[in-house]
């Protein structure tokens, strides 16, 4: 029963961010790609916590191998990188920790503050590092002559 909550989640994630596409203005065939990439992002990181336990491992995973599908897609679509990279990051984006966050500073619960704001930043230093060890990655092959 777990299993399916599971795949209905990733589906959904992936309905709803072919969605935020459309807000991004991307094209019409672009929708089903970055429906994709999120869906593939979110079930990379729920495959790799179920394995590793550690949220920060899962997310810097999970955004590499998004950021290296981005990146490959950007290259055979001709077409720019954000729209692919942003759409398939957006699964891992903190927004419950920011919520959370803002409801420590409603309540004036300063432990949840600190600890949603070092969880908020450790997941987007994950996410920034991830983007910039693939970006570079692709950059040295190419620089070398190798294809990807």
């Amino acid at each position: 029963m777990e299993t399916l909550i599971i795949i209905i989640k990733i589906i959904l994630i992936g309905v709803g961010t072919g969605f935020f596409s459309v807000a991004m203005e991307a094209d019409k065939e672009d929708l089903p790609i970055n429906a994709l990439l999120a869906s593939i992002c979110y079930g990379t990181y729920i495959y790799i916590l179920s394995l590793s336990d550690n949220m920060m491992i899962a997310t810097l995973i999970a955004t590499l191998l998004v950021s290296f599908l981005a990146i490959y897609l950007t290259r055979k679509r001709q077409k720019p990188l954000q729209i692919y990279l942003v759409a398939g990051i957006i699964p891992l984006l903190p927004g419950l920790n920011i919520l959370k966050m803002v409801l420590g500073f409603v309540y004036q619960d300063y432990t949840a503050i600190l600890v949603n704001a070092n969880l908020t930043i450790q997941i987007l230093f994950a996410i920034v590092m991830s983007i910039i060890i693939a970006s570079s990655i692709t950059t040295m092959l190419k620089k070398i002559k190798i294809r990807i």
